[in-house]
């Protein structure tokens, strides 16, 4: 699957974007980042863009988010 990958370099707060073909949405992330850090940006994504402009989010960040509200 393709994702648009959306998010902003933390040094500089610049715009970031990229199409990703991964499985899933970690990976299409991982690969994400690996792309930026070779273009010496410090990645924070935003958001993650599916089939039919669909914002998805990440089910690991969900865990994340209910473990620490536990």
């Amino acid at each position: 699957m393709t994702y648009l990958i959306v998010g902003l370099d933390r040094r500089t707060h610049s715009r970031w974007h990229d199409n990703v073909s991964a499985d899933d949405i970690g990976t299409a992330k991982r690969i994400a980042r690996a792309r930026a850090q070779a273009q010496a940006i410090d990645l924070v994504v935003a958001a993650v863009i599916g089939p039919n402009s669909a914002v998805i989010s990440d089910p690991a960040d969900e865990l994340l988010v209910e473990s620490k509200v536990a």
